[in-house]
C-alpha cells in the first residue's frame, strides 16, 4: 500500500480527494482555509511546516485545552493559562466566520472543505460550531449535503470575492507559506514518487490520458440561475460572450486555425466550460436568427453566385441602436447660406422625389402625410386650405411646402383646384387638421369634400391643367394605410462600390464590394468606420451584377417599408430606404474604354464619345523635363507614320482643350433608358444589326455593359443559321428566353428616385490628391529631376526642414517622399500639396510652379467642411478651379488628355448638391478595405461571397448588442409590437465594452480630453517679478503688478493645436480675425488658472497682412508693434508660416544631427540655413487644418481669359512638335485679366455632372460625358 493510501486511510490534518482533473488533492483540516494542495507528501510537509499552519494548530489547541478544564468543573481559569487568547485571536476567528458565510453555498475552484476534525470528543461546548478552534459559538449552521441554494448573479459575485479573501487569510506578508500555495510544482527540483502530475507535465490534459477541464452538457443550464442567464443574456455565459465577441472584432479577425490555438490556451489553463468550435459555430447561427443579420444568395443574372447582406435589417438595427439613432436626421433642413451637412445640400432638399422623402409629420397626435389635403391657420386667423408636399426643418422648426387649394365648381359638382405654381412654406405649428379630420368636418367649414379634386393647375407647365394623380383622392397617401398609425421616415445613404485584394502580397485577388452608410448622420459620425455597413463582395461577379441584388431589397423596401423599432421615440416606425448617391474612387488608369467591360473609373455621367480613340501618351502627359515640352512627342510620330493616327492639327488642338475646360449640356436619364431600350429591341426584333449597334455605342458613348451581355446572346443566336426565315426564328427564341427589355438594362437604372448621371459626385481623394498632386509630383520626381541628384538632394532637405507647425502632420521625411515617389499614399499626398510651394520654386520651370501654387491654394478650399455662405464659396471656388486649369494648360496641354481635369469643373454643383466635398470623400471607405482583405485571408477562400459577406453579417450583430441596441425577444413575431417585446443585451456584455474592446469595435466614448493648457517650463520654473517679464516691456499698465510669474513655453489651445512661443496664431478681436504671434505665457504661482494649468497672461504681437501679390502667391506677415493681452477663448488655431527663402536665397549649408533607432549619432544631415530677416515670414493658405479661418487672408486668382489660354497653348504644343530644340527659357505667363472671362452661367447649379466612380465602372454604363460635346474623339486611359 503507498504512503498516501496510508496517510488518507486516517489522518487527522489532512482531507483526501480527487478534483475536477482526477488530481490527487489535499485540503487542511487545522486551517480549514478551502485551499486545494497538492497531495505530495512532500507539499503536505512543507504545509505543515509552515506559520500559518503551526498558528492555526496552536490555537485549535489552546481551545481543547480551554473546553477541557470547563468540563472538569474548574471554576476559574488560570489567566497565565488564558493569553494566547486575545481580542486579536477573536476578531480573526470572527471574520474568518463571516466570509465562510457570505461563501458558503457558491461553486467556486475551491470545495468547501470537511470541517468536522477526525478525533471525536465529547469536550466541544453545547452551541459550539465545529469550525470554531475557540469554541465560540458563531450562530453558523452546517449545509447538509443534500441541501442546494440558488444563488443569484449578485450573490455569487460577493461569494467568490469572499472565497478568495478567505483562501489567502492567514498568508500575512512575510508568509513562508506564500508562493508555496500558489505554486509549489514550480519549487520542487526533483519530482517524488509519490506526487501527482506537476503542471509542466499536465498541459494539455488530454496527452496525459486525464479528463479534460468540465464541458457544459449541450442545453445543460440547470447549474445556472435565471438571474446569471440573464445577465449575460442573449450568450450562455461569460466565456461564450468574450469568445463570441473576440470573433469578430473587426480588425481583429480570427482564423478557425488560430481560434483553435486560442481554445487550447483556456483549456490548459483549466478554465471551465471552454467550448469548442463547433459549439461556437452553433451558438452563432441562434444567435443570427435570435438577433442578427441574414445573408442572402442570388444567382446572378450573368451567371455568378453571390451573396447580400439583408439591408432591411442593417436599417432596422441602426433604428434600434441607441449609439446611432441620436444622430440621424430624416428630414431636409433649410440652412440659408450655410452648408455643412448632407441633409442641408439642395438634393435631399429640393431634388429627391417627394414620394422618396419622409412622407408624414406627426403634430398634436395626429398624421399629416403629403399629397393630402388638410387645412392650416393663416395670418389674418382664417384658415387656409392647402397640400403639403415636402416636410423640412429651419431653424429647428418643422416646415411644410405646401400647394394652395381653392373651391371651384364644374359640371360635376363643387371641388377642389390645387394651384402648383407657387409653392408656400408653412410653419408645422399652423396646422390644426388633417386630412382624416378635414374630411369629417368638411360640412362644418362649408367647403367641398377634400377628396372631391378636380385639377391641377400649373401655369408654367406645357399643359397648365391636369387631373389628380399623385393619390386616391378618397384613401390619401398609401403609405398612411401601409403605417397602420405608425410614423413613416426616409432613410437616405451613399451607396459606395470599390474594389480591393482578398490578398496580402501583391498578387491581385480582386473582390469587387458594396457598402453604405447612412446619410442623416452629422459629419462628424459619417466619417467613422462604426457606421459603415457592409452589403456584399466577390470576386467573381462583376459590380452591377452584385447590384441586382441590392436594388431588389432596395425595390421591395421602397414598395414596401421596413419596420424597425426607434429607440428615440420608443415605438414602432415604417422606414422607406433611398439612395443619395453613389460614391466610388475615380480609377482612371483602367483600361482604354474600347473595352468596355473594363472601363473602370467612367460613370454614366462622365464617359462620352469624346472619350474614345483620344490620343495621348504616359510617357509624354504632363512631361516638363528639358526635352520633353521642347521636343515632339516620339510616341504621336511613330503611331502617324505607322498610318494609325493623324497628329492633331492647332484647331482640333484648341477644340479638344476648351471642351476639357467647359461644361456642355448634360444628359438626362430619359434620353438614356429610351436609347437603351431602343438599342436592346433592334438587337432582339432584327438580324445582321451587330455593327450598326456598335457604330452608335461609339457614336454617343453610351454602353451598358450589363445589357450589352444579353445583347451579346441575341447576336450569337443565329450566328450559325443559313436564311433569313431561320435567323429570325433563332432570334426570336433567344429573345422569348431573356427578361424583359428593362430587366436587362443596368439595375442603377431602376434604383427609384436616383439619376445615376448627376447623383455620383466627384470623388475628391481620387480626383485631387491621387490624382492632381500625384501627378505632378511624379513629373517633377521621375521627369524633371530625374537625372539630377544634386536638385533631388535639395528638394530632400528642404522637405525635412519645412516647419510643419500649425499643418497638423509630423515633420516631414523628404527622403521618403522623393525616393519612393511612385508608392505614396493620400496622406503624403496630402502634406505635398501643403508644402510644395516652398519647396520646389527653383526646381521647376515657372509654368509648372505657377501650377504648383494654384493646386495648393485650390486643396484646402475643396476640403472645407463648413462654409459659412455657400454663393461666396462657390464663386471663390470657381474661381481657382478655373485658375489651376489655366496654369496647367499654359504649363502643357497634354494634361488634358486625362478625364479628371475636365471632372473637376463639376464639383462647385455637387457641392451645391450634397453638401462639402468631404461628406462624399471616401477615405473612410477605402479605410474599410482592409477589413474586407482581412476578412479574406482569414477564411477559406472556398466561399468568400458568403463567408465574407457572413463574417460581416455576425460583425453587425456583436456591434449592434455590445452598442445597447434593441433586439425582439420573440424574433418569430413580425407583427408590430409594443416596447415590452424589445430587449436590449444583459449588463455583463455591456460592461465590457470598455477600453480595448471599445476602440476595436469603434464604440469608444469621445469623453472629450482635456484641452487648453500650459505645458514646458521655462529655466525650470524660476519665478520672476512682473517688471522682469516680456509683458512689462511693452505693455504700460502691467508694471503695476505685485507678485512673482513663472513663464511657460507651450500652450495647448481649446481646439488641441499646440504652439510655443513665437508661433503664429488667429485671434478674434473687435469682432475681426487677426494674425498675430505669441510673445509671453505667464502665471501666477497659487491662482486658479495655476490649479487648472491654465495660463494667466496670454502676450500677443499683431502682425499685418500684406495681400499684395508675391512670388508665392500668398501674403506675406509684417509685425506691427502692437501688442496686448489676451485670453485663451479669443485665440481659434494656430496657423503655418513659412520663411521668405525666395527672397533671402536661403541654402542648405545648416545641419542637424542624425538620430537611429531614437538614439542620437555623430552623422549629421544638411538643413536649410534661412538667411536674412527670421521675421520676414509667409502665411502658408495652403494649409488644410481649420482652413475655414484662413479663407479670410487668401489671395484669389483673377479669372483668366479662356481663349488666350488654349489658344497659346495649343500655339506652344505646335511649335514643340515641329522641332523646337532645347526649352526656351520664357518666364510664366503672367495673369491677364481675361477680357472674355468664363461666364458663371456656364456652370449653374442645375448642371450636375457625376465623376467616374468606380461603381459603374467594371459593369458600367459607358455614356456619353455630358460636359463634353458629341461627336469628339475619346480618350486614352492608359496614361493615368
Amino acid at each position: 500500500m503507498s504512503a498516501d493510501a496510508l496517510d488518507a486511510r486516517a489522518s487527522p490534518i489532512w482531507d483526501f480527494r480527487r478534483n475536477a482533473s482526477n488530481q490527487l488533492v489535499v485540503l487542511c483540516k487545522i486551517c480549514a482555509d478551502g485551499i486545494e494542495r497538492n497531495g505530495a507528501l512532500s507539499h503536505r510537509t512543507r504545509h505543515e511546516s509552515s506559520q500559518a499552519h503551526k498558528r492555526a494548530l496552536q490555537r485549535r489547541n489552546e481551545a481543547v485545552d480551554e473546553a477541557e478544564l470547563f468540563l472538569r468543573g474548574a471554576s476559574s481559569v488560570d489567566p497565565a493559562q488564558n493569553t494566547t487568547i486575545s481580542d486579536k485571536d477573536i476578531a480573526d476567528e470572527g471574520l474568518r466566520n463571516l466570509l465562510s458565510s457570505l461563501g458558503g453555498g457558491v461553486s467556486h475552484p475551491y470545495p468547501v472543505p470537511n470541517t468536522e476534525p477526525d478525533y471525536q470528543t465529547d469536550l466541544q461546548l453545547e452551541g459550539a460550531s465545529s469550525n470554531s478552534v475557540l469554541g465560540i459559538s458563531w450562530n453558523m449552521i452546517q449545509a447538509r449535503s443534500d441541501t442546494e441554494f440558488v444563488l443569484s448573479a449578485d450573490d455569487r459575485a460577493v461569494a467568490s470575492l469572499t472565497n478568495a479573501i478567505l483562501q489567502r487569510f492567514d498568508l500575512d506578508a512575510f508568509s513562508d507559506d506564500d508562493e508555496n500555495e500558489r505554486s509549489e510544482n514550480d519549487l520542487d527540483t526533483e519530482p517524488h514518487d509519490d506526487e501527482s502530475p506537476s503542471r509542466t507535465q499536465n498541459l494539455d490534459p488530454q496527452s496525459d490520458g486525464l479528463p479534460p477541464p468540465p464541458k457544459r452538457p449541450r442545453g445543460d443550464h440547470e447549474h445556472e440561475s435565471e438571474a446569471a442567464r440573464l445577465y449575460w443574456h442573449p450568450w450562455e455565459d461569460r466565456i461564450t460572450c468574450t469568445l463570441d465577441i473576440l470573433m469578430h472584432l473587426p480588425r481583429s479577425v480570427f482564423s478557425q486555425r488560430q481560434l483553435d490555438l486560442f481554445l487550447w490556451l483556456l483549456k490548459v489553463n483549466n478554465i471551465p466550460y471552454v467550448p469548442s468550435i463547433k459549439q461556437m459555430q452553433r451558438l452563432n447561427l441562434g444567435l443570427q436568427k435570435l438577433c442578427g443579420i441574414e445573408t442572402i444568395a442570388y444567382n446572378g443574372a450573368l451567371g455568378h453566385k453571390y451573396f447580400v447582406n439583408n439591408i432591411a435589417q442593417i436599417i432596422a438595427q441602426e433604428m434600434a441602436n441607441p449609439r446611432v439613432r441620436r444622430h440621424l436626421s430624416f428630414y431636409p433642413e433649410d440652412s440659408g447660406s450655410k452648408l455643412s451637412e448632407a441633409r442641408q445640400g439642395q438634393r435631399w432638399l429640393n431634388e429627391i422625389p417627394d414620394t422618396q422623402t419622409t412622407p408624414m409629420a406627426r403634430l398634436h397626435g395626429h398624421d399629416y402625410y403629403i399629397y393630402e389635403p388638410c387645412m392650416a391657420s393663416a395670418a389674418e386667423a382664417t384658415a387656409q386650405f392647402v397640400i403639403p408636399t415636402r416636410w423640412f426643418t429651419r431653424e429647428g422648426s418643422l416646415f411644410a411646402r405646401c400647394w394652395r387649394m381653392i373651391p371651384v365648381a364644374s359640371d360635376c359638382g363643387s371641388g377642389w383646384r390645387v394651384i402648383k405654381t407657387v409653392s408656400v412654406d408653412i410653419p408645422a405649428s399652423h396646422f390644426f387638421k388633417n386630412f382624416l379630420g378635414f374630411q369629417a368636418d368638411a360640412g362644418v367649414y362649408g367647403v367641398p369634400h377634400p377628396s372631391y379634386i378636380i385639377d391641377v393647375v400649373d401655369t408654367n407647365a406645357a399643359q397648365p391643367s391636369v387631373p389628380w394623380t399623385y393619390t386616391n383622392a378618397v384613401l390619401g397617401n398609401p403609405w398612411r394605410a401601409k403605417a397602420k398609425g405608425c410614423r413613416v421616415v426616409s432613410f437616405p445613404m451613399w451607396l459606395y462600390c470599390d474594389d480591393t485584394s482578398g490578398n496580402v502580397s501583391k498578387k491581385w485577388n480582386k473582390h469587387n464590394s458594396f457598402l453604405m452608410t447612412p446619410a442623416g448622420l452629422n459629419r462628424h459620425e459619417s466619417q467613422k468606420e462604426f457606421n459603415i455597413h457592409f452589403l456584399c463582395t466577390s470576386n467573381l461577379a462583376p459590380p452591377l451584377e452584385m447590384m441586382d441584388g441590392v436594388v431588389e431589397q432596395l425595390e421591395h423596401g421602397q414598395e414596401n417599408g421596413i419596420w424597425a423599432w426607434d429607440i428615440v421615440l420608443q415605438e414602432a416606425v415604417l422606414v422607406i430606404p433611398e439612395v443619395l448617391a453613389l460614391l466610388g474612387d475615380n480609377p482612371m488608369q483602367n483600361q482604354d474604354d474600347l473595352q468596355p467591360q473594363r472601363s473602370a473609373g467612367i460613370s454614366p455621367a462622365t464617359q462620352n464619345a469624346s472619350d474614345v480613340g483620344s490620343d495621348g501618351d504616359a510617357s509624354s502627359v504632363g512631361a516638363q523635363s528639358d526635352d520633353s515640352l521642347n521636343s515632339t512627342t516620339k510616341s504621336q510620330k511613330k503611331r502617324a507614320a505607322a498610318g494609325k493616327r493623324a497628329l492633331e492639327t492647332m484647331g482640333q488642338m484648341v477644340t479638344r482643350v476648351k471642351a476639357f475646360m467647359t461644361i456642355s449640356r448634360l444628359r438626362q436619364k430619359s434620353e438614356t433608358i429610351e436609347h437603351l431600350r431602343s438599342e436592346f429591341i433592334t438587337a432582339s426584333t432584327t438580324v445582321d444589326k451587330k455593327t450598326q449597334i456598335k457604330q452608335q455605342r461609339t457614336e454617343t458613348g453610351i454602353k451598358d455593359t450589363f445589357q450589352q451581355f444579353f445583347v451579346e446572346k441575341l447576336f450569337d443566336s443565329h450566328k450559325n443559321k443559313r436564311g433569313q426565315p431561320a435567323r429570325l426564328e433563332a432570334l426570336r427564341i433567344q429573345a422569348d428566353a431573356l427578361p424583359a427589355p428593362d430587366k436587362t438594362m443596368s439595375p442603377v437604372w431602376r434604383i427609384k428616385g436616383l439619376d445615376p448621371h448627376q447623383d455620383t459626385p466627384v470623388e475628391i481623394l481620387h480626383v485631387v490628391l491621387l490624382g492632381f498632386v500625384k501627378y505632378l509630383w511624379r513629373d517633377l520626381i521621375q521627369i524633371q529631376i530625374k537625372n539630377k541628384d544634386d536638385k533631388k538632394e535639395l528638394l530632400v532637405t528642404r522637405l525635412n526642414s519645412v516647419d510643419t507647425h500649425g499643418l497638423g502632420i509630423s515633420p516631414l521625411a523628404g527622403r521618403t517622399l522623393v525616393q519612393y515617389a511612385g508608392s505614396l499614399t493620400g496622406r503624403d499626398f496630402r502634406a505635398i500639396a501643403q508644402v510644395a510651394p516652398f519647396t520646389v520654386y527653383d526646381l521647376v520651370a515657372p509654368e509648372c510652379f505657377e501650377t504648383w501654387k494654384a493646386l495648393s491654394k485650390l486643396v484646402p478650399l475643396i476640403w472645407q467642411p463648413k462654409i459659412d455662405d455657400i454663393e461666396i464659396y462657390l464663386d471663390r471656388l470657381t474661381r481657382e478651379i478655373d485658375h489651376f486649369l489655366s496654369c496647367a494648360a499654359r504649363w502643357t496641354n497634354r494634361w488634358f488628355n486625362k478625364p479628371k481635369f475636365h471632372i473637376l469643373l463639376h464639383l462647385p454643383a455637387h457641392i451645391r448638391r450634397f453638401g462639402p466635398a468631404i461628406l462624399f470623400a471616401t477615405e473612410a471607405f477605402e479605410s474599410f478595405n482592409a477589413i474586407i482583405r482581412s476578412k479574406s485571408v482569414h477564411s477559406n477562400r472556398h466561399a468568400p461571397s458568403r463567408d465574407i459577406a457572413a463574417g460581416f453579417a455576425q460583425g453587425n450583430r456583436v456591434r449592434h448588442l455590445l452598442s445597447g441596441g434593441l433586439f425582439r425577444s420573440n424574433p418569430s413575431q413580425t407583427s408590430n409590437s409594443s416596447q415590452g417585446d424589445w430587449i436590449s443585451a444583459g449588463p455583463g456584455p455591456l460592461a465590457l465594452v470598455e477600453g480595448t474592446v471599445a476602440s476595436y469595435l469603434g464604440l469608444a466614448e469621445d469623453k472629450g480630453r482635456k484641452v487648453g493648457g500650459v505645458s514646458e517650463c521655462i529655466d525650470k520654473g524660476v519665478l520672476r517679478r512682473a517688471a522682469e517679464t516680456v509683458t512689462a516691456k511693452h505693455i504700460a499698465a502691467w508694471n503695476n503688478q505685485t507678485g512673482l510669474f513663472k513663464s511657460w513655453n507651450r500652450l495647448e489651445l481649446l481646439n488641441g493645436d499646440r504652439c510655443g512661443l513665437r508661433s503664429y496664431v488667429l485671434t478674434r478681436r473687435d469682432s475681426q480675425t487677426r494674425v498675430c504671434r505669441l510673445e509671453e505665457l505667464l502665471q501666477r504661482p497659487g491662482s486658479v488658472n495655476s490649479i487648472s494649468e491654465l495660463p494667466d497672461i496670454i502676450l500677443l504681437q499683431e502682425a499685418t497682412v500684406d495681400p499684395s501679390l508675391g512670388q508665392y502667391g500668398m501674403p506675406r506677415l509684417v509685425l506691427s508693434g502692437r501688442w496686448y493681452i489676451t485670453c485663451l477663448e479669443d485665440i481659434l488655431c494656430s496657423v503655418n508660416v513659412q520663411h521668405n527663402c525666395i527672397k533671402y536665397k536661403c541654402d542648405t549649408s545648416g545641419s542637424v544631427p542624425v538620430y537611429q533607432e531614437r538614439v542620437k549619432t555623430t552623422q549629421t544631415q544638411a538643413q536649410i540655413h534661412h538667411r536674412g530677416d527670421r521675421d520676414d515670414v509667409v502665411l502658408n493658405t495652403a494649409q488644410m487644418r481649420d482652413a475655414l479661418y484662413l479663407q479670410t487672408f487668401r489671395i484669389d486668382a483673377p479669372p483668366p481669359n479662356l481663349e488666350m489660354v488654349v489658344h497659346e497653348s495649343a500655339a506652344k504644343e505646335i511649335s514643340l512638335r515641329q522641332g523646337s530644340k532645347g526649352r526656351t527659357n520664357t518666364p510664366a505667363l503672367p495673369s491677364i485679366t481675361a477680357a472674355r472671362p468664363i461666364p458663371m452661367a456656364a456652370r449653374p447649379a442645375s448642371m450636375l455632372l457625376p465623376s467616374g466612380a468606380r461603381l459603374l465602372s467594371h459593369s458600367s454604363v459607358p455614356i456619353h460625358h455630358p460636359g463634353l460635346p458629341h461627336g469628339s474623339s475619346s480618350l486614352s486611359h492608359s496614361q493615368q
